[in-house]
């Protein structure tokens, strides 16, 4: 399956098997800065300070939400969430992804799935809607469409040396499960992410973050992780939790591009409000 876009944070060196044999497809007409195309969500975090802080706030261009790690390997991370509607007024280039995943934080793997939104359409005010799956450095997949207002479930499983990726839609009763193995993914961290995702040409001579799109607000609930020889927790339960920020910098400073909010002990949950959308932002690989 190809696609017009390239999700590449950073150079990653891992060794990646995928069940079925599938490989990271590359499209050849793929435009520097496409407005309609899948986003291709997925990857690491660019973290905009110095090393993460458990507790407190990390900076990252890319990711908000929140991240756990531990002395022992993850085996699970899950979470639901209603997918949030988005508000398309024309602005070209605005992308919104929720997803869970294991990896990525503290590593140079992400094993993770979930949804993604855009605006799309000749005049960029027609919203889309897809299910997906990675196990980035290999390229994300698109896997069927969702509705805003479904309720989505999403989970990362490791057991006897594979990756189970599962994403459902529980209100249409759509749901893919694919499985992977990656003899160098290490299982240090999981993650619970609102993301705006970044593409590349084929080349990757151009990269670049897209503008947030407009999600209003957005319930994680359920958040939980367990580790190999250990009980499924929720993330406050995890002694190093990061919460992370999405950020737009600016020549003196930053701002904000949602809103990160407390862990409620009780639903293991957090909601995220969005702020801006803030620009379209060059990377470099």
């Amino acid at each position: 399956m190809k696609r017009t876009l390239v999700l590449l944070v950073v150079v990653a060196t891992a060794t990646l098997a995928w069940a079925g044999g599938i490989a990271a497809a590359r499209s050849t007409d793929a435009p520097a800065r496409p407005t309609t195309a899948f986003p291709s969500p997925g990857g690491r975090p660019l973290i905009a300070a110095s090393q993460p802080t458990a507790g407190l706030p990390t900076l990252s261009e890319n990711w908000s939400g929140y991240a756990v790690t531990d002395t022992a390997k993850f085996n699970y991370v899950h979470s639901e969430f209603v997918q949030p509607a988005i508000k398309c007024t024309g602005a070209p280039d605005r992308y919104t992804s929720n997803w869970v995943g294991l990896d990525g934080f503290t590593s140079d793997t992400v094993e993770q799935d979930g949804t993604a939104a855009w605006c799309g359409g000749p005049s960029n005010t027609t919203p889309f809607y897809k299910a997906w799956y990675e196990m980035y450095p290999a390229n994300s997949y698109n896997v069927f469409s969702v509705q805003p207002g479904d309720l989505i479930d999403t989970s990362v499983d490791y057991a006897g040396g594979k990756y189970t990726l599962t994403v459902s839609d529980l209100s249409s009763h759509k749901s893919y499960s694919d499985v992977g193995t990656c003899s160098s993914c290490l299982r240090s961290s999981a993650e619970w992410i609102i993301e705006r995702p970044a593409g590349c040409n084929r080349s990757e001579t151009s990269c670049f973050l897209f503008a947030l799109a407009n999600f209003t607000s957005s319930i994680m609930s359920e958040d939980v992780a367990g580790t190999s020889g250990g009980a499924v927790q929720g993330i406050g339960s995890y002694a190093s939790s990061y919460p992370l920020y999405m950020i737009q910098p600016l020549k003196k400073g930053f701002i904000t591009l949602d809103t990160v909010g407390p862990v409620d002990e009780t639903t293991q949950s957090f909601t995220a409000t969005f702020d801006r959308s803030g620009q379209v932002t060059p990377i470099t690989l």
